[in-house]
């Protein structure tokens, strides 16, 4: 409604920043729900189609190389895991806040204050460019202007369908664009009841930036009537979210000429997304959703990729959008989240997240590959540094392979650690390259170095997809596969998706021309190609 602002996330809820450990903020928004579609999980093919290629040479012998040397190429120079360090953005002006934003003389300095003036100043620059070229039409700036908000001001904020602004409604909305007015409000304070302030001061600058670009994209669906039409929220959010993308891409792509955003900013926009995503088990098709990480990632990655042309056709064909409710009472319960072990699990049926996972990653790839793919055994060591193998080769900070035996190592204290703080899928996504990269084995994939890191991310991707369930609660393999007499059912939960998500951020390398294991981008947008596409999606890679 356009009495209502448009928020970036808002919650009621005590929050704090930690820096391994992402928020969730309870949306709050108005809007009709028009009735958009959830991705169902469909089945893959049952036999993967690559043909047979011939494995690389080394260039000075001629020969083969070696399975063992193939995968050696991914171990050279791995990064370090861990949150990117703070890199100043580049601002090639010096432009007062004062002069951009709405602030009395109470305002206390913040570190992102100069950052803040430079992107709100570039965000209207940008759109007055391109707005022509998107809608046939002049742009027009924002009347209202923009507040900062923040407990010692003294002036009042504008009201959206009220008088005024109540800081305490600033701090719920994060950040809000309101079409009666045509302005836009940000939380400024830097209590542990704001959000901004700390992810700024955690991440970067950058942040703001990613989240003020997505506000103004509110904006402009008030320009081109798109406010008044009662679309569902999600599909809104979807697409600020995608503008959000298509500014920051500019600006990483050196087309801005007010500032410059490198690798450690456009890491931060992607933790920014995981963020102020839904929390799990919020059904992201009534009104206020904005959509899980998965979804918010996916959307800010087609913005910047493809620009905001791609973004103006989201309104009338929306990207798809995967399940965020739980479906029973006991996964609920649990947070989406199986047991680590079974040790202290009432469930006498209980079956530990370590050893279900592999067995559905035997299953799933003697399905897809046939009888050539050799069930994979996990191991996890105390300390890594005590352990070896003649073929040990590390795929990612955590994770390793010993090729001759078929085993996927892993550091148990860590990944128990990631556990806790994340989910299960925190294991499901290291096993899934795991996996992923015997599977290259298998088919003598050609690929080396980063290209075939991003491959298995992609071939994890298709892995989930196999296990999300459709709108009944089936997955493509379900069924008694053991023989057992009891049904076998293995499905992603809620939550999964970002899990899997937030490690590929964690694990990637720290910029896109690093080329060893893929950026964050790159990894996240390799496993989302196989998430939405399957295996034929990670086929069309590997063929090239």
């Amino acid at each position: 409604m356009p009495t209502q602002p448009r928020p970036l996330a808002g919650s009621p809820l005590r929050r704090a920043i930690a820096l391994l450990v992402p928020l969730a903020g309870i949306i709050s928004a108005c809007g009709a729900d028009a009735g958009v579609v959830t991705l169902s999980a469909t089945p893959t093919p049952t036999v993967v189609t690559i043909p047979p290629v011939a494995p690389p040479v080394t260039p000075s012998t001629g020969e083969p190389v070696s399975a063992d040397e193939t995968l050696s190429m991914l171990a050279d120079e791995l990064p370090a895991a861990g949150l990117p360090p703070i890199v100043e953005p580049e601002l090639l002006v010096a432009i007062s806040l004062a002069d951009v934003v709405d602030v009395d003389d109470n305002k206390p300095p913040r570190e992102h204050d100069e950052f803040v003036a430079v992107a709100l100043t570039d965000i209207e620059r940008w759109w007055g460019e391109v707005f022509p070229d998107v809608y046939g039409e002049p742009h027009e700036p924002l009347e209202g202007g923009v507040y900062a908000g923040y407990p010692e001001r003294g002036s009042p904020i504008p009201g959206c369908g009220t008088s005024t602004t109540d800081y305490l409604d600033l701090q719920m909305f994060v950040a809000f664009y309101c079409e009666l007015g045509d302005f836009m409000a940000y939380d400024d304070g830097d209590s542990e009841d704001s959000l901004l302030t700390p992810l700024a001061d955690a991440f970067g600058p950058a942040v703001m930036g990613v989240v003020l670009a997505h506000e103004y994209g509110h904006a402009i669906q008030g320009r081109i009537g798109a406010l008044d039409d009662f679309l569902a929220t999600i599909v809104t959010e979807q697409q600020a979210d995608c503008f959000a993308g298509a500014w920051t891409g500019q600006a990483y792509r050196g087309e801005s000429p007010l500032l410059r955003l490198g690798d450690a900013d456009l890491r931060s926009g992607l933790l920014a997304m995981l963020e102020v995503r839904d929390p799990v088990g919020t059904n992201q098709f009534e009104p206020g959703g904005h959509g899980s990480a998965f979804d918010r990632v996916g959307a800010f990655q087609e913005g910047f990729v493809a620009g905001p042309t791609r973004c103006a056709e989201l309104l009338e064909n929306p990207l798809p959008l995967m399940p965020n409710q739980f479906r029973d009472a006991v996964d609920q319960g649990r947070g989406g989240n199986a047991p680590y072990d079974c040790s202290n699990d009432p469930d006498p049926d209980c079956s530990p997240v370590t050893e279900f996972l592999a067995e559905d990653l035997n299953d799933f790839w003697q399905t897809a590959v046939g009888d050539d793919f050799v069930a994979l055994t996990a191991i996890a060591v105390d300390d890594p540094a005590d352990f070896s193998c003649d073929d040990m080769v590390v795929l990612a900070t955590r994770v390793a392979i010993c090729a001759s035996e078929r085993t996927v190592v892993y550091d148990g204290p860590e990944v128990f650690e990631l556990y806790n703080d994340f989910g299960d899928f925190a294991l499901g996504y290291l096993y899934g390259i795991g996996w992923a990269e015997f599977v290259q084995q298998t088919l003598a994939s050609p690929l080396t170095g980063e290209d075939r890191a991003l491959l298995g991310d992609c071939f994890t991707g298709a892995w989930v997809r196999d296990i999300t369930p459709d709108d009944l609660g089936n997955t493509p393999r379900q069924g008694d596969r053991d023989g057992d007499g009891v049904p076998d059912t293995v499905t992603s939960s809620p939550g999964d998706l970002d899990e899997a998500i937030m490690i590929a951020i964690l694990v990637g390398d720290t910029g896109i021309n690093d080329d060893v294991v893929g950026s964050p981008f790159e990894k996240i947008d390799n496993f989302r190609t196989g998430v939405l596409g399957g295996l034929p999606a990670c086929e069309a890679i590997l063929a090239g």
